[in-house]
């Protein structure tokens, strides 16, 4: 091998190995930069607050960003309600975690005109938008049975006029220009929401409600049956009158008889 054969040889394995060289400095010089062999395990900060949240990010080196809020009953405001990456998922130092929370205000709806809507119609429209019909008022008017007027907390609601998602409002329905009689319809073995429906169906209210054991939950008491109630079934009452109820989850309650009035000059003539 010549001279010059030679120093080109030898000036290649030079540059080959400060290739190298320059290669695993950039390559260790990156692991360290990008923590290639630190993993975070992202914590679980769902139905903490952002304040309560922070310092388990600011102890795992991680940020976090909120993205998004949405209104959930359940959960108290401001109470972070999803978390991406999940609870649980590796991740590097340093990364981002998108919270969504609780709204801190409550959701509102706006109301709907329903005046001279039938009360049927008016009641099934606020129940679709998440406000809910405790009581119909009657008062005297021209025409039976169609709504005059939204009340909210002893107020006038007007239309357009924005209430929290899930109020109680009193509806204020027209009865004509009699007291009108009404026979009061059995209750028995009904659950809460149906006992609501058929005494606004009937012009008349729900008045206390007695449970038999204490419900855990709103949504327990939706599993209570009426197994009494006053006036009982058969009973005369006028219009907009209240019925208290009894409830209870006891099947021996609920099957048992429903007490019906029978009028006097009916057992007379037996």
């Amino acid at each position: 091998m010549s001279v010059a054969s030679k120093r080109i040889l030898k000036n290649l394995l030079i540059f080959a190995g400060i290739m190298v060289f320059l290669i695993a400095v950039v390559l260790i010089a990156l692991n360290k930069y990008t923590h290639h062999d630190v993993v975070i395990t992202v914590p679980d900060v769902t139905s903490l607050t952002i304040e309560e949240a922070a310092p388990y990010f600011d102890k795992k080196d991680l940020r976090f960003k909120v993205v998004d809020s949405m209104h959930v009953s359940m959960q108290p405001p401001g109470a972070i309600l999803e978390q991406k990456p999940a609870p649980g998922s590796r991740v590097k130092q340093n990364r981002i975690i998108f919270l969504t929370i609780n709204a801190i205000s409550d959701e509102t709806i706006s109301i709907p005109d329903v005046k001279d809507f039938s009360q049927r119609q008016a009641i099934a429209t606020l129940e679709a938008i998440g406000i809910h019909v405790g009581d119909v008022q009657f008062q005297p008017s021209e025409f039976r049975n169609l709504v005059l007027d939204i009340r909210y907390k002893g107020r006038s609601v007007p239309a357009g006029s924005k209430l929290p998602k899930g109020s109680t409002v009193i509806l204020v329905v027209g009865q004509g220009y009699s007291n009108g009689e009404i026979i009061v319809p059995s209750m028995h073995g009904l659950f809460l929401d149906e006992a609501f429906e058929t005494a606004h169906s009937k012009n008349l209210n729900i008045g206390s409600l007695h449970y038999d054991k204490e419900p855990a939950s709103k949504e327990d008491a939706k599993t209570y049956q009426v197994y009494k109630q006053s006036p009982i079934t058969g009973k005369s009452t006028s219009m907009g009158k209240k019925i208290d109820i009894w409830l209870t989850t006891d099947i021996n309650l609920i099957d048992a008889p429903d007490e019906v009035y029978i009028p006097a000059d009916t057992l007379n003539s037996k």
